[in-house]
């Protein structure tokens, strides 16, 4: 293999055949941009990126990097290190937004730069079916998406030729999986900008080692950009010790040059850690610290550890953590291919590390890229990443999505090598790209044949299927919303969607029904009582399997969901059982169901309903 011919990178005149072929891609970028924002868009799909979008909408009102979603777990770590600093009237505020420490800071800052400039669209009115936020969110990171490829393109073509940057140009644009983090709300795109930048400058410093030049440059801008990426979600520290692990051996003078990368790294990253997660949390890792137990036995999963009021640090243990890293490497591992966004070459990097590549640079730099992918899985094995589903297509830890391109590339030369040991007619144009054309039509094929089908769905007018039903309808969210005062809050399963869509403090269902209490008093000594709860089909649904022991986490609101359940039964048992559960959820709190909600959710609140339809629709006097 070792005698194999290799693309090369070769000089191309402009002739017709080119501008027809860039011609045609300007109209598939173009087409595929309207598709996934304009015709398939039914609003953010990522919980956390709902999150991230209201924080970015808080800072955009001036309210600093503030969080109106309240997850007990955090509310309990700020309250304690703001009422240590400033005495027991320090607390955090409901309505007005508490500090986040969970979220990264990049992603929400960049999209209040957007938001801010578009504060007339915050409010939902009642004729809208998609949130124009939402909208302009998802613009945004298309932008960036579409920026991504033109960076990769420019990458692989430097380090291989214009045809496999090319090709990895097209899948890009074609990988369906891209264009849903798009959709989400996730800083998974800016993470693929930044990162595709970072490698880039990275490269130019692989060359200048290779070719006996200085790399100062190219090092301070791979590790300014790493910064940028850490910022972005934190997770990407991970992949920055396998740069490290690089750096130090391979990079001239070497104390110096690591020194450089490493410091520039530090210098944008050090300052989120210590002066505002130290500030609001007493620790650098701010609420990051309890991601740490998620998954394990103890614990149980993030959202059961983030309810919690009551949880700390203090009794959290490792108990469980090597069956929950075993599980996610597990998890890993079958479904790699999906979390290079099913690019069906992006694997075959793997098989590229096998090939003696002549040129020194390349063969050196798929050696980084391996160790910081290596690093990145560990990261992601220990806090966890979600099996890909047709209901969870994106996983705000999804760090292999950055790899794909640059993995793409490498792949696709070892491709072209392959099948120019076959003995084929190369002299034929499609012969001679045969290889590149399979690797379109295996990747894209499967996204092009559902197509059809999302259009038609998307064309058919009804309004819930211009949304995220039935978990997230935003008209309905926002019509809830109305019926809460601002200096109100409202408990929730979604919090995120709440506080998205409806501008309103959501505390997250706590775990039982005396932190309910607890925090209700909290908010009524602060003048932002808790006034109403809105669950939706995330816990409604809960199988009634799930519902027997005392420990499983949503026992104490078994009556709500069994409430829901029972609905469905015809008996006179049945109604019975019924009334009897709607009297006792209806003794703090009566049913309400505006007349546009359209019964997607259970909203109970104690504010008195305006309209006499609202009344009627539950019989709830």
């Amino acid at each position: 293999m070792s005698n194999a011919p290799e693309p090369t990178v070769t000089a191309k005149e402009l002739d017709a055949g080119m501008m027809i072929r860039r011609a045609l891609f300007l109209l598939l970028l173009i087409g595929v941009t309207y598709f996934y924002l304009g015709i398939d868009f039914r609003g953010l799909s990522s919980a956390k990126g709902m999150e991230q979008a209201q924080i970015a909408r808080q800072i955009a009102r001036g309210s600093s990097f503030t969080t109106k979603v309240i997850k007990p777990l955090c509310f309990s770590q700020v309250r304690t290190k703001m009422e240590k600093d400033d005495g027991p009237g320090g607390g955090p505020s409901f309505a007005g937004g508490m500090p986040d420490t969970y979220h990264s800071p990049l992603n929400p800052i960049l999209n209040s730069l957007v938001l801010r400039m578009a504060k007339d669209t915050w409010t939902m009115s009642p004729e809208q079916r998609l949130y124009t936020p939402d909208v302009f969110i998802a613009g945004v990171s298309m932008i960036l998406l579409l920026a991504s490829i033109g960076i990769n393109y420019l990458l692989i073509s430097r380090i291989f030729d214009a045809r496999i940057g090319g090709v990895t140009a097209l899948l890009m644009l074609l990988c369906e999986s891209l264009w849903r983090y798009s959709q989400s709300g996730l800083p998974q795109i800016l993470m693929l900008f930044l990162f595709s930048f970072a490698i880039y400058f990275l490269y130019k410093a692989v060359e200048g080692t290779q070719n006996g030049k200085p790399v100062y440059l190219w090092v301070a801008l791979t590790g300014g950009f790493m910064g940028l990426l850490a910022l972005a979600h934190w997770m990407a520290i991970w992949p920055f010790l396998g740069l490290i692990l690089f750096a130090g051996f391979y990079f001239n003078p070497r104390g110096v040059q690591l020194l450089t990368l490493v410091g520039v790294f530090l210098l944008i990253t050090i300052w989120w850690p210590i002066f505002h997660n130290m500030k609001y949390s007493g620790n650098p890792l701010g609420s990051g610290l309890y991601l740490f137990y998620a998954g394990n036995a103890n614990a149980g999963d993030e959202a059961g550890l983030m309810r919690d009021l009551e949880q700390t640090s203090g009794s959290l243990d490792l108990n469980g953590l090597p069956s929950k890293i075993m599980l996610n490497g597990i998890n890993q591992i079958g479904d790699i291919y999906n979390y290079f966004g099913a690019v069906v070459v992006a694997p075959l990097f793997f098989l590229a590390l096998l090939h003696p590549f002549r040129r020194r640079e390349i063969a050196d730099f798929r050696w980084c890229i391996l160790g910081m992918w290596l690093f990145g899985t560990v990261g992601m094995t220990i806090y966890g990443i979600e099996p890909h589903t047709k209901e969870q297509e994106t996983d705000s830890n999804n760090l292999h999505i950055m790899f794909m391109p640059v993995m793409t590339g490498y792949g696709l030369a070892f491709l072209a090598v392959l099948w120019n040991r076959l003995n084929l007619p190369l002299h034929m144009p499609i012969v001679r790209n045969g290889h590149f054309i399979l690797a379109v039509l295996v990747s894209a094929l499967p996204t092009l044949l559902k197509a059809p089908n999302r259009v038609a769905t998307a064309v058919s007018g009804h309004e819930l299927r211009s949304t995220l039903y039935p978990y997230y309808v935003p008209k309905a969210i926002a019509e809830y919303g109305r019926m809460v005062d601002e200096k109100e809050a409202i408990i929730t399963d979604i919090p995120w969607a709440v506080a998205w869509y409806a501008d309103r403090a959501s505390i997250w269902l706590p775990r039982n029904k005396q932190q309910w209490e607890d925090l209700n008093t909290y908010g009524k000594i602060r003048g932002q009582p808790i006034t109403g709860i809105l669950l939706s089909h995330y816990i409604l649904a809960t199988p009634p399997t799930e519902l027997l022991f005392p420990q499983q986490v949503n026992f104490e609101w078994r009556d709500y969901i069994l409430l829901r359940t029972s609905g469905t039964l015809g008996s006179a048992n049945a109604r019975g059982f019924r009334e009897s559960l709607l009297s006792e959820i209806t003794s703090q709190m009566p049913l309400k169901h505006p007349a546009g909600g359209m019964g997607v959710y259970l909203f109970m609140t104690e504010n008195p309903v305006v309209k006499k339809e609202n009344e009627e629709a539950t019989g709830a006097k």
